[in-house]
């Protein structure tokens, strides 16, 4: 059987892209390694930002930084929100 990991990391990379779309046409705050805040962060994956934070210290939340942006104490990587996302994908 084929490795996974290609597909996904290829899937990742174009979620990132429409993610970063996203951010810039709503002029988002961003940090230069293109880190959003909490609160951005759950509207990107389509949450609430309590819902997000709730899966965090539940530890199903994607990799996260303590690491302020935006004034919010808690950041997400673009990508790793974008590998999150596909990494939750279900083939039919």
């Amino acid at each position: 059987m084929a490795d996974p990991r290609p597909d996904l990391d290829r899937r990742a990379m174009d979620t990132a892209k429409v993610l970063l779309a996203v951010i810039e046409k709503n002029a988002l705050v961003m940090s230069a390694d293109q880190r959003v805040s909490e609160v951005d962060a759950a509207r990107l994956i389509g949450m609430e930002a309590g819902s997000l934070k709730n899966l965090r210290t539940e530890g199903g939340a994607p990799p996260n930084y303590r690491v302020p942006v935006n004034g919010h104490r808690i950041s997400y990587r673009v990508l790793d929100l974008a590998l999150w996302i596909e990494g939750k994908r279900e083939d039919w």
